[in-house]
């Protein structure tokens, strides 16, 4: 609600008004246009849902037909006299012979009428025979020891009644598009295992199962998580599909994301066999019959918006015609121009407001340039009363005089802080001149601290780290010593031992950036900002922002007991107009 409002403020009349008819056109519009868009497309995927839920219990009534007649193939094999008494023979005798013959026939006569079995395999440890689709008849003696030796041969001896269903590779049939069931064969009188069956079936078999189905999409059969069968020729993006529906924990209809598209999954699981049937249909083949009325109804969406856009203009200009010329002489106001042939009209009430605003603003411009003029009289007359009572020149002769005599009274501490003073003056007062260059600042740095290492006993260590080519550099004049004397008194003077001080310079782009570090005790700046101490230093940051800008300044880095670190930035140019003014 504060961004709303706070949003409204930021907002000119004529846009407000625009905005309504906008909002007053548009919300309408979208609210009825998806509420629509999103029921139709609701009853769609209601509609196809409804007609996939037939498709799988019609695709699994398929599969129900197909695995009893590969069950009642069992049976029959299962149940026959042949199979048993083949299976129970030990010897090779004649009868044994007979029961091979009669046994193969029964074998060929379940393939023959079953041409999606590829083979049908009888045997144990002790007779076996594999008869194949294409009508040969292969005897083997060691089948039944490599399908010993498979995963699926525990699985099948525990199976009683319906066998079970598996797709791993069969040693004695080379393909891989083969779907297998087996099932143990037990005595029919005592109930022992004798042996065990195994189909072959072509996958192929779901393909003609489902050739007449017509359906947008595809058609996966899944066992256990592994597939079975899918008509789908893409097998990457297939691979890709199972592992989002193998994700799908219960749910028998979904819209998922494979691969940055949408589909509506349906399944149903096969309850003799366990298998999943899977429908996936993409959601752009569902919603491709209202593509054309979508188009229709955002193109009316963006006509409705223009004629109202259109006539909310025509509207705001009547009404805000002087409202917008009022706002254009406030920005000129900011600006400080001058407000000249600008006109209101003198019947509008917001008008008279701008005539009236105008002549104050004039008015006000005009109080300025006079308090500014006195201002200007009022400090060079200060100037003028400090200069009658100071003569630099006289103090800087004295200076020179002091350190003569100590000179010749050999008095050597006296004679160097008389002449670093002089220096020090000599430089603060640069010929008059506002400006001066880095090497003079360094210098009157070092002539401070050489008299503050005369006062403690040398108890400072210094060390000043700047190019020589940037001596030259024009800077205004007192920026560093103010500085240096700052940490001196405030950070080092309370603390015992060595002080240390280190003054860095260099130029980064447009900018020459000096940094002041002292191992003093250091200090709070939030609280000496909060408490408006710290007046040198307040006084030299709007010096430097007077005269470079508001991107220049100083930044100071300090922890109590630790030393603090100032950071002076300012410009490498200086106009020639600010030098006069700084002057």
């Amino acid at each position: 609600m504060n961004f709303i409002t706070s949003f409204g403020k930021k907002l000119s009349i004529k846009r407000k008004i625009i905005l309504l008819a906008m909002l007053s056109t548009l919300i309408p519009l979208l609210i009825v246009g998806t509420f629509s868009y999103f029921y139709m497309n609701k009853v769609i995927e209601n509609k196809i849902s409804e007609t996939t839920t037939n498709l799988l219990s019609l695709i699994d009534w398929n599969i129900n037909t197909f695995v009893n007649d590969i069950q009642s193939n069992g049976e029959i094999l299962y149940a026959s006299n042949d199979s048993q008494d083949f299976l129970k023979q030990k010897d090779l005798t004649k009868e044994a012979y007979v029961t091979q013959g009669e046994t193969r026939d029964l074998l060929i006569t379940i393939s023959s009428n079953n041409p999606y079995i590829n083979a049908v395999y009888l045997g144990n440890e002790n007779n076996e025979y594999l008869q194949l689709s294409q009508g040969q008849s292969v005897y083997y003696g060691n089948i039944y020891e490599h399908i010993r030796g498979t995963a699926w041969f525990k699985e099948i001896m525990k199976k009683d009644l319906y066998g079970i269903w598996f797709q791993d590779d069969v040693t004695f049939i080379e393909s891989s598009n083969l779907l297998t069931y087996g099932r143990p064969i037990k005595d029919l009188q005592t109930l022992d295992v004798i042996g065990m069956m195994i189909f072959s079936i072509d996958k192929a078999i779901f393909k003609d199962m489902f050739k007449d189905i017509e359906q947008d999409g595809e058609i996966f059969i899944l066992d256990k998580g592994k597939m079975i069968y899918s008509n789908s020729e893409d097998q990457v993006k297939s691979s890709k599909m199972v592992e989002r529906i193998n994700a799908l924990a219960g749910k028998k209809s979904e819209v998922v994301t494979i691969n940055d598209e949408d589909y509506i999954v349906n399944f149903d699981v096969n309850k003799i066999t366990n298998w999943k049937i899977v429908s996936i249909i993409p959601y752009k083949s569902i919603v491709k019959e209202f593509d054309f009325l979508r188009k229709v109804s955002v193109i009316l969406l963006i006509l409705t918006l223009l004629i109202a856009t259109f006539s909310a203009l025509l509207i705001s200009n009547k009404i805000t015609k002087q409202l917008s010329l009022l706002r254009n002489v406030i920005k000129n106001m900011r600006k400080r121009e001058k407000l000249d042939n600008i006109a209101f009209d003198p019947e509008d009430e917001v008008g008279k407001i701008g005539h009236q605003f105008i002549h104050l603003y004039n008015r006000n411009n005009e109080l300025l340039a006079e308090l500014y003029e006195s201002q200007l009289k009022e400090k060079e007359a200060e100037l003028r009363t400090l200069q009658s009572h100071i003569n630099p020149h006289f103090l800087y002769n004295t200076l020179n005089s002091i350190f003569w005599m100590a000179e010749k009274a050999k008095m050597k501490p006296i004679a160097k802080m008389a002449i670093h003073l002089a220096n020090i003056f000599k430089l603060t007062l640069n010929d008059g001149e506002y400006i001066t260059n880095v090497k003079n600042e360094i210098d009157q740095v070092k002539s401070y601290l050489d008299i503050q290492n005369i006062r403690y006993d040398n108890r400072i260590h210094y060390q000043i780290n700047v190019d020589e080519d940037l001596f030259n550099e024009r800077m205004i004049k007192l920026l560093l010593q103010p500085l240096v004397e700052n940490a001196v008194y405030h950070g080092l003077e309370m603390k015992p031992g060595i002080w240390d001080i280190i003054i860095n310079g260099k130029q980064e782009e447009h900018s020459l950036v000096f940094e002041v570090s002292d191992n003093g005790v250091g200090f709070n700046p939030d609280k000496v900002l909060k408490e408006k101490t710290g007046y040198a230093i307040r006084n030299i940051n709007d010096r430097i922002r007077l005269q470079y800008g508001p991107g220049y300044g100083l930044t100071i880095h300090s922890e109590e007991g630790k030393g603090t670190t100032v950071c002076l930035r300012i410009g490498l140019e200086i106009s020639e107009e600010k030098a006069s003014a700084g002057a």
